[in-house]
């Protein structure tokens, strides 16, 4: 193929990435898969592999906030083609215009096909079956995720290091004599899941030690929301692999990050044991999970009702600092649970924002909420209303 068949061709195959059929008779096969003795299904899952890895090739560093125009275009195109959105969705999910859209998209998709394109020229068969191994672990292991019940509980991050250490030791034996760990007296526990960050450090770990013969040493520092730990190593470590993909996972699964800088440190950001709780009050579950999707990565700690008869039980046991309140829900609706939650001393001074269908922001104020926001919720704009509502509350208890 020349550059611009190439290019056209990646193109229509991310245009048709859920098709088996179509995918397994498609041209790039022989140009970046090399594997033409396998049946037609085989040679769609291969390719569809290296696609979607190709995608994730252009994930941005974690350090980067996520207005960066770098996450924006990664979003546009993971979103468009890996979660199968089309351009509406994804414009409404990023909350920016058609036009901006357009521009990030193309910039990530540029750079996604420009990366296929060292693939292709590099050639190499053991190479590609390496990513491709890499993802298919990576797609098992989020296929359980979305499966996994999260137990996120306060853990001290000495506990967590000393269980991945253990885990290590049959593997590495006197190795270990080589990571030094150097956390202060003082820090804070995490809020985590510690069966997924406790894998997570075992596989980094391993990691670090199969890519350098030196000295490995932990930190950790506090920041104001989360605990960073950073992993000093004399060699950098590659990305592409399938432990450092997993552990990434793993990470983000419960609003975490992984991400390494220039030289061979690698970052590993865990939300504190106390974050914002936010008390998500709605009857559709969809909606849940878009505001984890949403909060979560922004260290918030998202808790849940999902009717209006249980919204103020769940209230008054956590005493959340923020309330995403529903209107439309059978039986008990949200004006009802409002008005509730405006009786109760407990729960009177609980900023609520009012999310929903209805264009009734006079009435959800006069009620007593703070907000009222229109449905859909874009995620800046949830984001942007919390850190105003939390930096209201900060004002008034400094009074």
């Amino acid at each position: 193929m020349t550059e611009t068949e190439f290019r056209k061709s990646v193109k229509d195959a991310f245009e048709h990435l859920y098709d088996t059929a179509y995918l397994g008779a498609h041209p790039l096969v022989a140009e970046l898969v090399e594997m033409p003795d396998s049946t037609r299904v085989a040679r769609a899952q291969k390719l569809r592999s290296v696609l979607k890895q190709a995608i994730e090739e252009i994930r941005p560093q974690q350090d980067l906030p996520s207005t960066a125009p770098e996450w924006r275009s990664y979003n546009a195109v993971r979103y468009r083609y890996t979660q199968g959105m089309t351009m509406v969705q994804v414009e409404n999910a990023l909350g920016i215009s058609q036009r901006q859209l357009q521009r990030d998209f193309h910039k990530g998709l540029d750079a996604v096909i420009a990366l296929l394109e060292e693939m292709r020229v590099a050639g190499g068969e053991a190479k590609h079956e390496a990513v491709l191994n890499a993802t298919n672990e990576l797609e098992e292991l989020r296929a359980e995720m979305n499966a996994w019940q999260l137990v996120r509980e306060p853990t001290e991050v000495v506990t967590l290091v000393e269980s991945a250490q253990k885990m290590l030791q049959p593997l590495l034996g006197d190795n270990l004599q080589k990571f030094r760990v150097e956390l202060p007296a003082s820090l804070k526990p995490v809020l985590v899941d510690s069966t997924l960050t406790r894998q997570a450090l075992f596989q980094l770990l391993r990691l670090l030690f199969s890519t350098t013969r030196g000295e490995i040493v932990l930190r950790a520092a506090p920041m104001e929301h989360h605990i960073q730990i950073f992993f000093d190593a004399p060699a950098p470590l590659d990305p592409r692999t399938a432990d450092w993909q997993m552990a990434q996972l793993l990470i983000e699964q419960q609003g975490g990050t992984l991400s390494r800088d220039g030289s061979a440190r690698v970052t590993v950001t865990l939300p504190q044991a106390n974050p914002p709780r936010v008390l998500v009050i709605d009857d559709n579950p969809a909606l849940h999970a878009l505001f984890e999707r949403y909060l979560t990565p922004n260290f918030y700690q998202v808790v849940h009702a999902y009717s209006g008869a249980e919204a103020m039980q769940t209230a008054l046991e956590t005493l959340p600092d923020v309330i995403l309140l529903d209107v439309m829900m059978p039986a008990t609706d949200g004006w009802q649970v409002l008005e509730e939650l405006q009786r109760n001393e407990k729960t009177r001074a609980i900023p609520i924002v009012v999310c929903s269908v209805l264009k009734e922001p006079a009435l959800a104020l006069s009620l007593g909420a703070r907000v009222y926001l229109k449905k859909p919720v874009e995620r800046l704009q949830l984001l942007e209303t919390l850190a105003r509502l939390q930096e209201t509350v900060r004002a008034a208890a400094d009074l």
